[in-house]
């Protein structure tokens, strides 16, 4: 029988903890109810026999103690606390309760005293500063918080509380120390690096932070030269895309750890896709130097050959020397590489997209892109990629029929996937170009809702354009001219597509689409490297057109332009406060402002 004692107690105990259990949940309700309503002399007794039937619980103490709180019963506080500090004396967050009181009472210095005494009291538990400094916290005594951990700084001897300093220091506004601190803290624990960046994060809002945040490291490079610290100096370097700077950095890294390339090549991805292609070059020409050995030597070159073409197809500044020099790269890569994987295959396609678009020769480009697209090594994805170049390689070739196929080759095949709206968004703009207006709408309708947000936006922007475009009335010509010169321009007859317009412009003089026009013209002298020309057509929709749907986009390409290209920098700040003060719901608004700064002469233009 005795041995079924244990189970027997346990059976019987079970309901009673249950009730027990439900009635405190039930007492707790009936209390905040009362608290609720504002009853707070009923709710105070309920929390007080909680608090009794469980002396051991925080939780029913901050109940009671809080609702002895606002009903000012101050003595009862006291007789509560020097219960609670009795029991659990290492708990040093009572003496910030009882300051608190006491603060309540109109008696500061009895406060600062019982906040003295709590620090006074802190010993060499991590615990115990932590809680404090947490108290002091909720009651916004931040000072007290640091002198808190300050203490604990020195009395604990495993743990340096650095990330916590570093925190409140830059709440405070004490950049330098909490700066310091983070450093401190990354050097102490490498593994926490990206909870120390993130803190910096915070205070590198002006050039003079960053200037600060570089000075400190610096200084402390030059007492030793920790990899760590130059880890961080790069990533601020990085923050401010002063790549340049950077690249400096990473190969003194790169050769120091013998790292063979790989942190440089990185630093190329980033700069390329932040679109410095002359720092992306440099860092990548590091990595080529090194020689074949580098995992990152092909890798290299191909983003060498990549920022090249981007910076062609980007700006419109080249010869046709760079073209041809370019297309010879390319195809000496092919050849040192020679293999038939998808690297290759990229290149090819890239190779291609120079020489159907730059070079006028799309004969050569499809010739050279329809064998690599039938490679049995490219993964599904891979080769319906290429298929889309491929088409629209067809399509400036003229061969509508070929596009459209392809287009839908890869939509059966990637059907669930982005490349698969990406092909029927370019069967609908193909419907568009041709004057199926019905049809393009048709397949619009459903790539609205795709889940690839860029296709989903380029197809509500289209399909707003043809509504409103053929809405204004009945005549579908201006609509059919103008669809027409835009496929002309893919396709790289310029004389063509200018032809076009200018009828357009002449059979309905005012109509809706001038401004589109104009901008359609402007693309064309860009492609024909005749910014002044372009900049006319932008100056018309910009003085005469300034509330078209097209106008930021006018005016900010425009200040762009007078900025990049035509070194008119006061004309380029005109347009960029236009921008901020006429069209303060554009897109461009936040990178006009920067820009404007920076030709103010801002030392932060962000």
């Amino acid at each position: 029988m005795n041995r079924f004692l244990p189970y027997l107690l346990v059976l019987f105990l079970l309901p009673a903890a249950r009730v027990f259990a439900q009635s405190n949940a039930d007492r707790i309700k009936l209390a905040k109810e009362y608290e609720l309503a504002g009853e707070f002399e009923k709710a105070a007794p309920i929390y007080k026999d909680l608090y009794e039937d469980n002396p051991g619980s925080n939780s029913y103490y901050r109940m009671y103690y809080n609702i002895l709180l606002t009903l000012q019963e101050y003595k009862d506080i006291d007789k509560l606390l020097n219960k609670q500090i009795k029991r659990d004396p290492e708990n040093l967050t009572y003496y910030v309760d009882w300051g608190i009181s006491l603060r309540r009472q109109g008696n500061e210095a009895g406060a600062v005293e019982k906040f003295r005494e709590a620090l006074d009291a802190a010993g060499r538990s991590r615990t115990q500063y932590i809680q404090l400094a947490n108290a002091f916290l909720t009651i916004d005594e931040t000072d007290l918080a640091i002198e808190t951990y300050e203490k604990g700084k020195k009395q604990v001897k495993d743990y340096s509380f650095n990330s916590e300093l570093a925190n409140l220091y830059y709440r405070t506004g004490e950049y330098r120390r909490s700066m310091e601190l983070y450093i401190d803290f990354a050097q102490e624990d490498p593994g926490r690096i990206n909870s120390v960046t993130n803190g910096l994060q915070r205070m590198l809002d002006t050039e003079a932070n960053h200037a600060l945040l570089q000075e400190i490291l610096y200084a402390r490079i030059q007492q030793k030269d920790d990899p760590l610290l130059v880890e961080i100096l790069v990533w601020d370097f990085i923050q401010q895309k002063d790549f340049a700077s950077a690249f400096l950095q990473v190969k003194a890294l790169d050769k120091r750890l013998r790292e063979n390339g790989e942190r440089v090549y990185d630093l190329g991805e980033t700069a390329r896709a932040e679109k410095d292609y002359d720092a992306a070059i440099s860092c990548y020409q590091y990595v080529i130097d090194k020689g074949e050995q580098s995992p990152y030597y092909y890798m290299s070159r191909n983003g060498v050959l990549n920022c090249r073409r981007t910076k062609i197809f980007e700006t419109n500044v080249y010869t046709r020397e760079d073209l041809l020099a370019l297309k010879q790269d390319y195809l000496q890569f092919l050849s040192d590489y020679n293999r038939s994987d998808y690297r290759s295959a990229f290149v090819t396609s890239e190779l291609a997209q120079l020489e159907a678009f730059y070079l006028y020769d799309v004969d050569q480009a499809i010739e050279r892109l329809e064998p690599v697209v039938q490679w049995q090594r490219l993964l599904p994805a891979q080769a319906s990629e290429l298929k889309l170049v491929l088409g629209d390689l067809y399509l400036i070739s003229g061969d509508v029929w070929e596009a459209t196929l392809t287009y839908s080759q890869v939509d059966k095949a990637m059907k669930d996937e982005p490349l698969g709206e990406e092909a029927r968004f370019r069967n609908a703009k193909l419907a568009y170009y041709r004057g199926d207006f019905a049809l393009a709408q048709g397949q619009l309708n459903v790539l609205k809702s795709a889940t690839s947000e860029l296709v989903a936006n380029d197809a509500l922007k289209l399909s707003v354009f043809i509504t409103e475009n053929l809405g204004l009335d009945s005549v579908a010509e201006p609509m059919e001219l103008f669809a027409a010169a835009e496929l002309m321009f893919f396709q790289n007859r310029n004389n063509d597509a200018l032809a076009v317009l200018k009828s357009l412009e002449e059979a309905y003089p005012g109509h809706e689409l001038l401004d589109d026009n104009y901008y359609l013209r402007f693309r064309i002298a860009m492609k024909e490297q005749n910014p002044e020309q372009a900049a006319e057509y932008l100056e018309n929709i910009r003085q005469n057109l300034a509330y078209g749907l097209l106008a930021d986009d006018a005016v900010f390409a425009l200040g762009e332009l007078y900025e990049e290209q035509l070194n008119k920098p006061e004309e380029a700040k005109l347009c960029y406060e236009q921008i901020i003060l006429q069209y303060t719901d554009s897109v461009y608004v936040t990178e006009a402002r920067k820009r404007y700064r920076r030709l103010r002469g801002d030392a932060n233009p962000g």
